[in-house]
């Protein structure tokens, strides 16, 4: 079989599947069309591409709307995947997933032709391996808007990710980026509108390199860096040199939520060229907001503000809150220019703070430089991350404590029983609540904003126990008898349904009895008549709550208590009087069901 031949004969927009086994040949895409090899459980389609022409791409892809997939590239003399040439420019609809790219003498997937590509879901390893350019996993090199996600980028000669001259848009995100030469992601000369983040970055730069590390950004702009983690980088786990050469700066720089770890020199090292040097100013200084990092054990400082690098003056002023700075060997915070670094609310490792000669020698925490602002510090070390949970999300919640008394005639055989033992064989009476429910039966209108009027219905069953104190035992005889519709209402705020409250729906009422008592006494007939009638007080306490589904970002989690609940307008308010008062002898609850 010929991989080519059914490219060649296949519809624009077909598909041509690739059937188990190993093929040896360059395979040229230039149509609409899906390539795609078997999935795993049906075995594995290997193009080994050893014996082509030097610098010969594996696939190479010179058309719109392709899709290579579930394939294993492997020994090629050029790149595993490339998009577009000098004829065939700025191509889109390119996907490129679950495929394994492995040991090519270049970059594993590359564009130099501005192709905007969707990378998802492959292994990348091994690639790079003679001398010279494109010695990366993914090579970006000009592109259009691009994602890579969830990649396994490994082991690539240079860097595990290269992007360059670009402003169309770039998300690297998900992505598991380990042992690489220079670094895990490199954004290099005016590449622009960048996001990285959630990536795992580990063991990347070797040498002794500035522009070495986890993500190096060199005269360009990432707007966006969070979550990431990155591990036993060297030299820096984010080392930043100059900004774009043009442009505004953009609204925010945001370097937030990352766990940066085990640096040979800094977790985070900034530069932005100032006025006054020998080369042009950068069109603005490198402000990043860098906030919820967790900055640990570098073998310098966390976060290191440079004032020379090759040019001086640098002029970067970032503004750092938050964050665990903690472990580091000689600064937590390091600022060489002239200006102040706002360095205040983070976490030092000690509630003493940092340790600074003159403005706080007491701190024991990591040291920070002149020109660093650190006071206030947080005395205990922030929450560890922020999650999106889809949780319940109590909106309104209230309590209510509610009496009610109500006469029960005692059921006519046991009152022939009771007759037949002659008069004052019963001494006294006992209850307790065998089952207390509690349910909302309506939920009015909005009266005010999303306040609504919540009906709820109270359902009981007592058991009734007559008792002799001289019999043995002393329980006579017990009968059961229901306590129903018995109802009362609260304000509460309950939000109208909608899609905040995401697929599982909601608002969600409910109502629950926490606790209930009752107290039950024989009523008193006239002289000469017999006694039929129980007369019984039933005391609860009740929580109606408004909840729903939603997605929050959690830092932390708290507990809450509910508030007395507030009476519709013009309701009498139900008498609700101490329990001592209501049970002298003060008898335990006893627990309600739901």
């Amino acid at each position: 079989m010929s991989i080519q031949n059914d490219i060649d004969a296949a519809p624009p927009g077909g598909t041509v599947n690739v059937p188990p086994g190993t093929y040896n040949e360059q395979i040229i895409i230039d149509k609409p069309l899906t390539l795609s090899g078997p999935t795993p459980p049906l075995g594995e389609a290997i193009i080994d591409a050893s014996g082509l022409i030097a610098d010969t791409a594996t696939i190479h892809i010179l058309a719109n709307d392709v899709v290579v997939e579930n394939l294993t590239l492997q020994n090629g003399p050029g790149q595993g995947i490339r998009a577009g040439d000098t004829t065939f420019t700025n191509l889109t609809g390119i996907i490129i997933r679950n495929n394994i790219i492995r040991d090519h003498d270049r970059a594993g997937v590359l564009t130099a032709n501005s192709a905007s590509m969707q990378v998802e879901d492959n292994t990348i390893v091994d690639n790079g391996k003679m001398i010279g350019f494109q010695r990366t996993g993914v090579y970006l090199y000009p592109h259009g808007e691009s994602s890579v996600r969830r990649n396994i980028i490994k082991n690539n000669f240079g860097d595990g990710i290269f992007a360059r001259e670009s402003n169309s848009g770039l998300l690297i995100e998900d992505n598991k980026i380990e042992d690489h030469t220079n670094s895990g992601i490199t954004l290099a000369w005016d590449e622009i509108n960048v996001t990285i983040r959630n990536n795992e970055i580990s063991d990347c730069g070797q040498g002794n390199f500035d522009e070495q590390g986890g993500i190096v950004i060199i005269q360009s702009m990432a707007e966006n860096i969070t979550g990431n983690t990155i591990q036993n980088c060297n030299r820096s786990g984010i080392f930043w040199g100059w900004t774009p050469t043009s442009g505004p700066p953009p609204p925010q720089i945001l370097i937030a939520g990352n766990t940066i770890d085990g640096s040979a020199r800094d977790a985070i090292y900034l530069f932005s060229m100032g006025p006054g040097g020998w080369i042009p100013a950068d069109p603005f200084p490198l402000e990043p907001d860098v906030l919820d990092n967790r900055l640990l054990n570098s073998g310098r400082a966390g976060v290191y503000v440079s004032y020379f690098y090759y040019y001086s003056p640098g002029n970067a002023k970032p503004t750092i809150h938050n964050n665990t700075i903690l472990g580091n060997m000689e600064y937590g915070v390091f600022n060489g220019t002239a200006a102040e670094v706002d360095a205040t609310n983070n976490w030092w490792g000690s509630s003493s703070g940092p340790f600074h000669p003159v403005s706080n020698p007491e701190g024991s925490g990591d040291p920070v430089s002149d020109r660093v602002l650190f006071s206030p510090w947080l005395t205990l070390p922030p929450p560890q991350g922020i999650a999106c949970l889809v949780m319940e999300k109590v909106y309104d919640q209230c309590y209510s404590e509610d009496v009610v008394v109500k006469t029960f005639a005692i059921p006519a055989e046991i009152l022939s029983a009771c007759n037949n033992n002659g008069p004052g064989s019963i001494d006294r009476l006992d209850c307790a609540i065998v089952t207390a429910q509690c349910s909302v039966v309506d939920v009015g209108p909005p009266l005010n904003d999303n306040q609504r009027s919540v009906t709820v219905q109270q359902k009981f069953k007592i058991r009734i126990d007559l008792i002799n104190e001289r019999a043995n035992p002393p329980i006579v005889l017990s009968f059961d008898t229901p306590l129903d519709h018995f109802h009362s209402q609260a304000l509460l705020d309950v939000p109208p349904p909608g899609a905040i409250f995401g697929p599982a729906g909601g608002p969600f009422v409910s109502c629950q009895v926490v606790s209930s008592a009752c107290l039950c006494k024989l009523e008193t007939p006239p002289p000469g008549e017999t006694i039929t009638k129980v007369i019984c007080t039933v005391k609860m306490c009740k929580i109606i709550e408004v909840s729903a589904f939603v997605k929050l970002l959690v830092p932390h989690m708290g507990y809450c208590t509910p508030e007395p609940c507030h009476v519709p307008p013009h309701q009498e308010e139900i008498e609700c009087p101490p329990i001592d008062e209501l049970f002298p002898s003060g008898p335990p609850l006893n627990a309600g069901g739901t």
